[in-house]
């Protein structure tokens, strides 16, 4: 072989060799850094002005707490409807929350009429997430969100996300990060707000400049409105109602997912009575919720599905339902009889 095609051959294969371990040594330095809590940091601050060594300090103080872990593998809404309902339904929530409707009675009315959200509706989600605002939480908001965002797998992806979030309005709200209290799943204030749904969906419905969900009621009732409003919630439409259905109707119709699969020009042709359904266009869905013996079957519309972004199960949706009704029950025992 000539010499001059014996150095080209070599040369070629020194720099093969060369830009071989050049691309080895970039992925190298790539992956280098693997450090979850890194990575979150850096990502965190490309979207904020955030610094990204302020956010690794404060993460590099945090431990998981594995009763967060336990508690949001045992939720309430794991537990059959017979006994998840009593959690929601004794006296002492449905006199609670009669009053707190007079309380604030003009402030409901005004969420009612600027947002078209039934004031019960309201009163009822608020009863449910922390009994008037007495039960707002006890865990760290902080030491929640990191656990589950590093240490709970199976939802890490949503909770990243709302850590990511829990930075950005602790800095809007100039909190101290470590200070707010809320749920086992990050939730804060009367009404419950995650994060997310802080930052996108409250309003400063009292005009005083801020909005606080944490502690001001009149916030919150709004903000609550302005939630349902945009989720979908239509102003005097039907919400659901119990029905009776033969075993064969209930095999065909019961669905599983909360998204409604039907409209109530279907299931009419199927004998089902759905004479209160407005738009006969407009979907519908049949849930079941077991009782100790059996069952019982719900038909559900467009504001009963509304009712689960707020809490994505359809026993919280009854739940609420159920408690709005009660509750406007009460405020009419408590009436003065007027003589004619």
């Amino acid at each position: 072989m000539n010499t001059n095609r014996r150095f080209k051959l070599i040369l070629v294969a020194l720099l093969g060799l060369s830009f071989s371990s050049f691309s080895i040594a970039s992925k190298d330095i790539k992956n280098k850094d693997k450090d979850p809590l890194k990575q979150f940091s850096l990502a965190l601050a490309e979207k904020s002005s955030l610094k990204a060594d302020s956010i690794l300090s404060v993460l590099k103080t945090l431990k998981p707490n594995k009763n967060i872990i336990k508690k949001m593998n045992r939720p309430a809404e794991s537990l059959d409807w017979h006994r998840y309902r009593p959690i929601w339904m004794k006296k002492n929530r449905i006199e609670a929350g009669a009053k707190f409707l007079k309380k604030h009675q003009a402030t409901l009315e005004r969420a009612e009429k600027v947002y078209g959200v039934d004031k019960m509706i309201i009163v009822a989600i608020i009863g449910i997430e922390t009994f008037y605002g007495r039960h707002k939480g006890t865990h760290s908001v902080l030491d929640a969100l990191y656990t589950l965002a590093f240490h709970y797998p199976k939802r890490a992806t949503f909770f990243t996300k709302e850590l990511q979030e829990y930075f950005i309005l602790a800095q809007e709200q100039n909190w101290d990060l470590k200070k707010i209290k809320g749920s086992y799943a990050g939730a804060m204030g009367i009404g419950q707000f995650i994060s997310s749904s802080y930052r996108m969906y409250g309003v400063d419905f009292n005009g005083d400049g801020k909005i606080d969900l944490l502690n001001d009621p009149v916030d919150m009732i709004g903000s609550v409105a302005y939630y349902f409003k945009r989720h979908g919630w239509k102003k005097g439409k039907f919400i659901a109602k119990k029905i009776i259905m033969t075993q064969s109707q209930a095999k065909a119709l019961v669905q599983k997912e909360l998204r409604l699969n039907r409209t109530a020009a279907e299931l009419k042709q199927l004998k089902i009575n759905v004479d209160e359904v407005q738009d006969q266009q407009s979907k519908v869905g049949v849930f079941s919720f077991k009782l100790k013996k059996g069952e019982e079957h719900w038909l559900a519309a467009n504001n009963f599905y509304t009712i689960t972004r707020y809490n994505h199960n359809a026993m919280y949706a009854l739940a609420v339902l159920q408690l709005s009704v009660a509750i406007k029950k009460q405020l009419k025992k408590k009436l003065p009889t007027v003589n004619p």
